[in-house]
């Protein structure tokens, strides 16, 4: 990424959204007396109880946190594609007859703008597996994760290849054919590694609401931006691969 500022933006106002919504969470009984009234309903010793006004504040904050990270990440991996194009015509191989393929970058369009036109088909990919989410619960989410991994270049395809969403899909699942488990390795030790930082700092400040809530916040914007430059890594790597099997 040559422009490093640009980032830096970014982080500051992921930090700046997330500490905003942590430090404003709502924290009473009423939330602690719903999960365990939910805890003995899933486990068939209560009924179903009907959840408090502060929990469903606490959900919009979650739900919006998730949009905005969302849209972060879109944004920087489509910027980082965009500069990775600079490479387009490289050679590879020791023959001097590959080269690296190039990207359907448009001219007249910024990566914000082409970011921006993209962002409702991942909303809409993302809402679409929210039921594939919900039922992978009581698996620890594992379906869920496969799934994410095998359609992870979807809207990437979308973008570059201009192909429609259901096609996109389809074309995803070919595409990471042989490295679907590497991928979800990859982020789920990405995942694995800040969750354990933030959760070792998060108990040295466990006294502190603003220092949680901060330290949740830095990891956020991190995690954030970090999965926006590993796929779009990921697509340039398979983008490239592709190319050299067609070769």
């Amino acid at each position: 990424m040559p422009k490093t500022k640009l980032v830096h933006l970014w982080f500051l106002s992921l930090f700046g959204l997330a500490s905003l919504a942590y430090i404003t969470m709502p924290r009473n009984g009423a939330l602690d007396l719903f999960q365990t009234q939910l805890s003995a309903f899933l486990q068939r010793e209560g009924y179903l109880p009907f959840p408090p006004p502060a929990w469903f504040s606490m959900l919009w904050r979650q739900a919006g946190l998730f949009v905005v990270s969302l849209w972060f990440i879109l944004l920087y991996a489509v910027h980082w594609l965009f500069a990775s194009s600079e490479m387009t015509g490289q050679v590879i191989g020791e023959d001097d007859s590959i080269v690296i393929p190039p990207l359907q970058v448009t001219p007249d369009r910024s990566p914000s703008m082409t970011a921006l036109r993209a962002f409702p088909a991942l909303l809409l990919l993302a809402a679409t597996m929210l039921v594939p989410y919900i039922l992978s619960l009581p698996a620890m989410g594992i379906p869920f994760y496969a799934l994410t991994t095998m359609l992870s270049m979807t809207i990437f395809i979308v973008i570059f290849e201009g192909k429609s969403l259901p096609s996109a899909m389809e074309g995803s699942y070919k595409m990471t054919s042989g490295m679907k488990f590497f991928i979800f390795a990859s982020f789920l030790f990405l995942r694995s590694l800040t969750t354990i930082a933030g959760d070792l700092l998060r108990s040295l400040f466990s006294e502190s609401l603003w220092a949680g809530s901060l330290i949740r916040a830095f990891f956020f914007a991190l995690n954030t931006l970090a999965y926006g430059r590993l796929a779009g890594m990921f697509y340039r790597s398979l983008s490239v691969r592709r190319a050299l099997d067609g070769h």
